[in-house]
């Protein structure tokens, strides 16, 4: 069995130098490119740009390589204003996140191994829970400016099921993980793999790298207040109250400070008790700033070999790094007066609740690939005769070269959402300002509700605003 690891092993490197895709982990849409258009608010660009990046297979089939690429194309044709576009690529992506659930549930244990021995890095991205959620999200968002009630209501549904459903589904995934890591551990070398892991060193190295998880106020597993709030929003201007009650209730209760979500509450039970909504209102949501991105750190952590032999060897992990805000909220203008936004959703933090979910699972994985490469180094010296030393060499290479942090992320999401409500004015036009930015928006005149779309993603660039009416 030992041997057949080392075969193996030489076999994935094999694989690795041929493909010459081990190394990457990153982004591989033309990511400088992309956000220096994002930056500007050059949405057309930046849509294009990932666009540009998918591959078309020859028979036109889906390929299961392009969902970053896809999720950034989608969201940016939503600010570009090409809706019906924005909802087809965002179709595609969660069919591709699909795709990779069903493979990783349906996968042996070898084929997750082999994936595990190369590292997150070197393989298809295969989406997170947030990006599930904001993909349907976003769809309902294109749905409700293009005036299509029942779409959007779909997709608002899907998206607080996934919410929903989330915890349940990383548990089937990750036990499907652990089923691999149980199986290795038996036949790599006993108990060095789990030394390894539960090693002093690593969890000290792990607490100083990650001393960030234990500073912020989480918000439940796997949920976006956003998304819960959008659909308690929409739902109370179809007027199914009972609904919209339980998600503003559930909004609220994980932003208590937003004195939007609170009235909005407030109005829909005040509904449920008879007492109808007899204003309209428009709602501006404003999408400021961008959200986190990934990069990389490497540790030198022990691998604990058969023998009494320790070998040192390094891994590669993520981390989040902070962006800036666009500006601080967006102003609706009424005479001298100004109604100021308020957060529905820190971003920052909805990345940092499921990073610290699941970043042991991200260890874990890169303990174990380091282990298995270097427990073949290990057998290579001790049982490889005189071409040991070559064997080694090149299984160390082979360490090298795919010893790389996975640092993908859909990066042209928000630092915030925020909201700001206001009646609807009897000109049905709008007036809004964020920093530099004025802009003046039409409502339709006979719209009883409406919501307005801005996305400014930093302050030097253009904003970019949509309006659903109802």
């Amino acid at each position: 069995m030992l041997k057949n690891v080392l075969v193996h092993s030489l076999f994935i490197a094999a694989v690795a130098v041929l493909s010459g895709c081990a190394a990457m982990g990153v982004d591989t849409v033309n990511e400088s490119g992309h956000r220096e258009q994002v930056s500007q608010g050059n949405w057309a660009a930046a849509a294009q740009i990932a666009c540009d990046n998918k591959d078309v297979s020859e028979d036109g089939e889906l390929d299961d390589a392009n969902l970053l690429s896809t999720l950034k194309a989608g969201n940016a044709l939503l600010y570009a204003k090409d809706y019906d576009r924005s909802v087809k690529m965002l179709d595609e992506a969660e069919a591709i996140i699909k795709y990779h659930r069903e493979a990783a549930l349906t996968s042996s244990t070898g084929d997750y191994l082999a994936k595990i021995a190369l590292n997150d890095a070197a393989v298809d991205y295969q989406g997170t829970n947030l990006d599930a959620v904001m993909a349907n999200t976003y769809k309902a968002i294109d749905y409700m400016i293009l005036g299509r009630g029942a779409d959007a209501r779909i997709e608002l549904n899907r998206a607080v099921d996934r919410q929903r459903r989330a915890k349940e589904e990383y548990a089937e995934l990750i036990a499907k993980q652990n089923e691999a890591l149980e199986e290795q551990k038996a036949d790599d070398g006993g108990d060095g793999f789990a030394q390894s892991l539960s090693s002093n060193e690593l969890d000290s190295q792990l607490k100083q790298n990650y001393s960030n998880l234990e500073g912020f106020q989480a918000y439940p597993d796997f949920v976006n207040p956003f998304t819960t709030y959008l659909a308690g929003l929409y739902f109370m201007i179809e007027g199914d109250y009972s609904k919209s009650s339980s998600l503003l209730k559930e909004a609220y209760g994980m932003s208590p400070q937003n004195s939007v979500i609170e009235s909005d509450f407030a109005m829909v039970e005040g509904a449920l008790s008879g007492q109808p909504i007899s204003e309209n209102y428009v709602w501006v949501i404003y999408e400021n700033g961008l959200g986190p991105v990934k990069t990389e750190f490497k540790i030198n952590i022990p691998m604990y070999m058969v023998s009494s032999d320790v070998l040192y060897t390094g891994i590669a992990l993520p981390q989040l790094e902070m962006r800036s805000q666009a500006t601080p909220y967006l102003s609706v203008l009424e005479g001298v007066t100004m109604t100021n936004s308020e957060v529905i959703a820190d971003m920052d933090r909805v990345f940092q609740t499921e990073f610290k979910y699941t970043y042991m699972d991200v260890v874990s994985r890169a303990v174990l690939s380091a282990f298995v490469k270097s427990y073949a180094q290990y057998l290579a010296k001790e049982n490889g005769g005189s071409y040991g030393g070559y064997f080694q060499l090149a299984l160390g290479a082979f360490q090298a070269l795919t010893t790389h942090a996975d640092t993908r992320i859909w990066s042209s999401m928000p630092k915030d959402f925020q909201v700001v409500r206001v009646k609807m004015p009897e000109n049905h036009q709008l007036q809004l300002q964020a920093g530099l930015h004025k802009m003046d928006v039409k409502l339709a005149d006979n719209a009883k509700h409406s919501v307005v779309y801005v996305r400014i993603p930093t302050a030097q660039s253009m904003p970019s605003v949509s309006v659903a009416n109802f």
